[in-house]
């Protein structure tokens, strides 16, 4: 019974006339029927799905509105294929999750499809109104609100800003040797929000704080890791405006420790500014290798300037772009260009890393491509600091990766 009303649902939608789509993940029978029977009411398509199998086989094929998926019936893992799925084929429309969850799960959550670079709207609990999830529908029909946003000095102002850390591992040994740092603002309302959320219209002056807060957040976190014992390399992403005004050696004397076994910091600029700056850069860069600072190359392969710019200054490391690294096992152009990358890269003294590692395939077509290191989804999402200490010391114990690791993964 539960199967062919969901079959049903489904079948509907290839022809639908509604004027709003949206897909419903639940393995419980009775929630679902009774959360599509008030928006249906009002001529608003429903597809319920009771596992991501199906989900996942119609989602390439519909393009619906909003997307509801319920944290508490759903396997946590499952939850994850959904919002991969959602990322993989460019959805553009908004997720809501809901369910019985802690507030530690949700933020898991509202974190991952962040990082999928989707619309999160904020959580919802169970038992939900059927008025509110009609609410939500309706705001979200056609996908045309913009994603909920706030701005960087409102965040800033209100001390909502945070930071977690990507893990950076070399893929010779797997060992995870850095982890590069990206912000979020958590908001009351609207939840966690990436980046693309909160810097649109951003002035030079919130920027600037922004980059400050980082510096000074990076230096204390990497004092605590090296305290507990591990000596990991923080990266930060760094405009270079920035990076030529911010008093980083009076900073990173103020706030690291133990100078004499610090492992330095990467500060990472975009490919496209590092051409025009130059100059400036090769100026300020005796001074901060000094400090042990070191420079990388972000978004590299996405301009046409590679070469020259390599040629001008002992860069540390160049950050493959991610629309190279997605897709090189089986788009043989992209594996040739991450190859002669890679190869260009170690000609120059420079380390490559791959950004955006998100598939099995990928991982192996890099690693035999010589590859240094990687960052993506599938080495580890996003943590906070405490997160970061208990995958190091899971790694040291037995190798383990983020995606063996429930309270890492969930």
């Amino acid at each position: 019974m539960e199967n062919s009303t969901s079959d049903s649902a489904v079948n509907t939608t290839l022809g639908r006339t509604a004027s709003a789509l949206c897909f419903l993940l639940d393995a419980e029978f009775s929630f679902r029927r009774d959360l599509a029977k008030e928006p249906r009411r009002h001529e608003i398509e429903v597809v319920e799905f009771s596992n991501c199998s199906r989900f996942l086989d119609m989602v390439n094929d519909q393009n619906p509105d909003i997307v509801f998926i319920n944290l508490n019936s759903a396997a946590p893992r499952e939850c994850v294929r959904a919002l991969l799925a959602l990322k993989e084929c460019g959805y553009s429309g908004a997720v809501q999750l809901f369910g019985y969850c802690d507030e530690r799960i949700l933020e898991e959550f509202e974190g991952i499809g962040g990082d999928c670079s989707l619309a999160m709207l904020p959580p919802i609990e169970k038992p939900i109104k059927f008025a509110t999830v009609l609410q939500i529908i309706r705001s979200r029909r056609f996908g045309s609100a913009a994603a909920p946003s706030v701005s960087l000095n409102d965040a800033l102002a209100g001390n909502l800003v945070k930071f977690l850390y990507q893990p950076k591992l070399d893929l010779r040994t797997n060992a995870m040797v850095g982890a590069e740092m990206v912000a979020r603002v958590t908001h009351p309302k609207l939840g966690s929000l990436t980046p693309d959320q909160f810097l649109k219209g951003a002035d030079e002056d919130a920027l600037f704080k922004l980059s400050h807060l980082a510096l000074v957040s990076a230096l204390e976190a990497g004092a605590r890791f090296q305290n507990l014992g591990m000596p990991l390399r923080l990266a930060i992403n760094i405009n270079v405006d920035d990076l030529l005004q911010l008093p980083i050696s009076d900073l990173i004397v103020a706030h690291r420790s133990k100078p004499g076994d610090w492992p330095g910091l990467v500060l990472e600029i975009p490919e496209r500014q590092v051409t025009g700056r130059i100059g400036n850069l090769k100026a300020c860069f005796s001074g901060l290798q000094h400090s042990g600072v070191s420079i990388a190359i972000d978004n590299f392969g996405s301009g046409s300037s590679c070469l020259s710019i390599l040629n001008q200054m002992p860069f540390s490391e160049i950050k493959i772009d991610r629309s190279l690294v997605q897709s090189c096992a089986t788009k043989p152009g992209n594996a040739t260009i991450c190859k002669t990358l890679i190869q260009m890269a170690h000609n120059f003294g420079c380390q490559a890393v791959a950004v955006g590692v998100s598939t099995e395939e990928e991982l192996k077509m890099l690693t035999a491509l010589d590859c240094d290191f990687g960052q993506g989804f599938l080495l580890g999402k996003p943590m906070s600091v405490e997160k970061i200490d208990l995958y190091y010391q899971l790694q040291q114990l037995d190798g383990a990766t983020p995606s063996m690791v429930p309270e890492l993964s969930a």
